[in-house]
């Protein structure tokens, strides 16, 4: 199916208690505003604090599900309803939104009518232009950096934006961007009015929030809990959530987290181990999995002098990795990669760089780049000991560390916690304190052409974006031109496709294994559709007694 723009740490006794008592809880809605399961909706997140909720989530995409999508829109939203083929973009705070024929840089953007913040104040255009101020204005008083740090690297297009009329605003590109609408989607509309009300104090606003999504928050425990309430008025009537309150639970610990769902603590267990599955299944628990947007990989220091500077050595180390084992150990909850995105995908291409397990050749690359069973190859590799879409790093990186071993490569492993990797992969391989670290795991999204592949820019490296390892090539540069220079989707997958050939012919990463993201459900648990998608919509769910 074509890809298309649509224009219109473990868990305490404390928190478990808590996630108990959350069952007697309510909240005062209208009767009769929606029908409502009697719930409460109770998430185990695999992150090890809740993500600020100030419209700029941290923790990577796991992050933005839940500390963006949930509690604030964008202009540009996600149609996140089918399981049965790739999300494409859908219209969120924005109804339309197309180039102005006149000028290829210039976006006209009708918002929508009727929508209030949870305050109860409007969403007009002036509320949008004070959230654009917010990231690109550096006197406004509501720029705060350490937000703006988690926002502004995936809207790396802007040049300017300007209000046309109450319901009407213009963004002007630095670029042309026929791709620009998917930039759209990462920034999430706050209220102006309550930021104000809290003396503009950004750390205050993340324990009282306010957006316009399809949920309210109600309380804020870090590193605990985050407790919501449906939005009975939320504008998208199909998405009021079913279940009148949600608690987000962060349990950063695989097993905590399957022992709190077989406990009935919680009733979504995000990130499923793999070898909790046959147990669970046999238990009666529900997993679910799907493909979506995901490459394990790790990202390369290809700085001149560096050992993967060299194509020959990115591509052996690509050609020593038992793809099809990596699979079996995660029991099956992986496909093996050819590339950045499976095959079959509009975006895959025809690269010429087949991406296999041959240890041979791979060894005979070694050799042409100098190395040897004299002159071994020594690299520092940083991981993180879990995350969202890390899946389960530590044996996967072993096996990574086992097999690079027989092509000569020896590697040595830097661990630290998912918020560090991210801070990491802005700060970018010239920073001072990650001199010497060769290589970065951290799951890489395809899911729109910026967060997954203008990574590859020469000009988005750090500040400006999260080209960590400094990857230059005129060709590719001039590729992601052509790509965001296409209107047309067929254009578009077609200028994609092209891109992603190259890159794999480039060996640009070590791609590994697409996740299938297994999740582990309550029998109880109804409704919950596992879209192809990092992001999850979870207001059709419903918990109710088991079948």
């Amino acid at each position: 199916m074509a890809r298309s723009i649509v224009s219109r740490s473990s868990i305490s006794r404390r928190t478990l208690l808590k996630a108990t008592a959350a069952g007697v809880v309510t909240a005062a809605l209208p009767a009769g505003a929606f029908a409502q399961a009697n719930g409460p909706l109770r998430v185990g997140i695999s992150l090890s604090d809740v993500p600020r909720l100030w419209g700029g989530p941290e923790g990577g995409f796991e992050g933005i599900r839940f500390g963006g999508y949930m509690v604030f829109d964008a202009l540009v939203n996600w149609d996140m309803s089918k399981a049965d083929q790739p999300s494409g973009l859908a219209p969120g705070l924005a109804t339309r939104w197309e180039v102005d024929p006149s000028d290829k840089k210039r976006w006209i953007i009708t918002l929508r009518e009727g929508v209030t913040f949870h305050d109860g104040t409007p969403f007009d255009a002036d509320a949008a232009i004070w959230n654009f101020d917010s990231i690109f204005k550096a006197d406004a008083p509501q720029f705060h950096q350490p937000r703006v740090g988690l926002v502004r690297s995936r809207l790396s297009s802007v040049a300017g934006y300007t209000k046309i009329d109450a319901r009407t605003i213009a963004v002007t590109t630095n670029v042309v961007d026929g791709m620009f609408p998917y930039q759209l989607s990462y920034l999430w509309f706050v209220s102006p009015a309550r930021l104000a009300e809290l003396g503009g104090d950004w750390q205050k606003f993340t324990q009282r929030p306010a957006g316009t999504g399809p949920y309210k928050v109600v309380s804020v425990t870090p590193r605990e809990r985050v407790e919501l309430e449906a939005n009975a008025a939320y504008w998208d009537k199909a998405r009021v959530p079913k279940t009148l309150r949600t608690v987000l639970l962060p349990i950063p610990d695989s097993n905590a987290r399957i022992a709190a769902l077989r406990s009935g603590t919680i009733d979504i267990a995000e990130t499923l181990p793999p070898d909790a599955i046959p147990s669970l299944k046999g238990a009666g628990f529900q997993v679910v999995q799907n493909s979506y947007p995901h490459i394990w990989a790790w990202r390369l220091n290809v700085n001149p002098g560096t050992p993967f500077a060299d194509v020959r050595v990115r591509r052996a180390a690509n050609l020593a990795i038992d793809r099809d084992a990596m699979v079996q150990l995660l029991s099956g909850t992986a496909l093996p990669a050819k590339g950045k995105v499976l095959p079959g995908d509009p975006w895959f291409g025809k690269p010429t760089f087949d991406i296999r397990y041959d240890v041979e050749a791979a060894k005979k690359l070694m050799m042409e780049a100098g190395y040897g069973p004299a002159k071994r190859l020594e690299v520092v590799a940083v991981i993180a000991s879990g995350g969202g879409g890390q899946m389960v790093p530590m044996p996967m990186n072993e096996m990574l560390q086992e097999n690079l071993k027989d092509i000569f490569i020896d590697v040595t492993f830097q661990v630290v916690d998912f918020t560090t990797i991210i801070n990491m992969l802005r700060g970018g391989t010239r920073a001072e304190q990650q001199k010497g670290f060769h290589a970065l795991n951290i799951a890489i999204p395809s899911i729109d052409p910026t967060t997954g592949w203008v990574i590859y820019d020469s000009s988005l490296t750090a500040p400006r974006g999260v080209n960590w390892g400094w990857y230059n090539n005129p060709a590719i540069d001039a590729q992601i031109k052509a790509m965001r220079e296409a209107f047309d989707p067929a254009a578009q997958n077609e200028a994609m496709g092209k891109l992603h050939a190259m890159l794999v012919d480039d060996a640009a990463a070590l791609f590994v294994v697409h996740d299938l993201n297994p999740r582990g459900l309550s029998p109880r648990v109804r409704g919950f559709v596992q879209a192809r998608n990092w992001f999850q919509d979870y207001t059709p769910v419903t918990v109710g007694p088991a079948a």
